[in-house]
């Protein structure tokens, strides 16, 4: 499980009421100045407040939602595909990936058909 970036149990609380402030009328400024944050962070509290009555914004969650080099869905399926179709090891996928034009390493290659278990050979091989 991932840590939120704050554990306050009181923060979400803090944060409606800061945005009730603001829509009362006080400035971003004053606002931050009297909760003791950044007037950034009050303007972002107000937009991603919610208006449907609820009288708390939750904390979210800092855990990123994927990698940055994480390989597309697209090069997944094409190294499943040839691997289906030509039934070839993953030195030859990698081969055939690069000539169609697919960037694409070869370590990558070898993760993606082990999570699949496509991959034939001892387990400590691997």
């Amino acid at each position: 499980m991932y840590m939120v970036y704050s554990t306050n149990p009181h923060l979400p609380k803090v944060r409606m009421k800061a945005v009730l402030l603001v829509r009362k009328g006080w400035s971003i400024r004053k606002v931050a100045r009297y909760i003791g944050v950044y007037p950034s962070t009050v303007s972002r509290w107000v937009k991603g407040a919610p208006r449907d009555g609820r009288m708390v914004i939750p904390t979210l969650s800092s855990r990123s939602h994927h990698h940055p080099h994480q390989l597309s869905q697209e090069i997944f399926d094409a190294i499943v595909k040839y691997r289906l179709k030509y039934k070839r090891c993953s030195e030859v996928i990698h081969h055939l990936l690069l000539k169609d034009v697919y960037q694409v390493s070869l370590p990558s290659v070898k993760r993606v058909l082990r999570r699949y278990q496509l991959i034939q050979g001892s387990p400590w091989k691997r």
